[in-house]
């Protein structure tokens, strides 16, 4: 009987160091497909633009921009960076970009 509960806890305790040495490689993998997304484009979602000052929007007012909406996560690459929105969550967009979910960070 106690051979069977070691071979269960053995089986176990192998699993779960399996599973706890695949997390880094886990979380390398997804670190490059996050780096593999598109740039969005102008009118991608919500009447975003990459350039703010070319928003035609009767929301946007000067200043605001992506880099400074409480949706943005930070820059990944030459001015371009992650969004936080669900509309957004497949593509970079421009720090220097609009939309009109556009809300004010901080």
């Amino acid at each position: 009987m106690s051979d069977s509960i070691d071979g269960g806890r053995r089986k176990f305790l192998k699993a779960s160091a399996m599973t706890v040495a695949a997390l880094p490689l886990a979380t390398l993998l997804h670190q490059g497909t996050v780096k593999a997304k598109a740039k969005a484009e102008d009118g991608h979602a919500h009447s975003y633009v990459n350039d703010a000052t070319q928003a035609d929007h009767s929301r946007y007012q000067e200043g605001q921009q992506c880099n400074n909406c409480v949706f943005w996560q930070g820059e990944e690459q030459n001015g371009w960076g992650s969004c936080s929105h669900p509309s957004f969550s497949d593509v970079l967009v421009n720090a220097e970009g609009w939309c009109g979910v556009y809300a004010p960070a901080g």
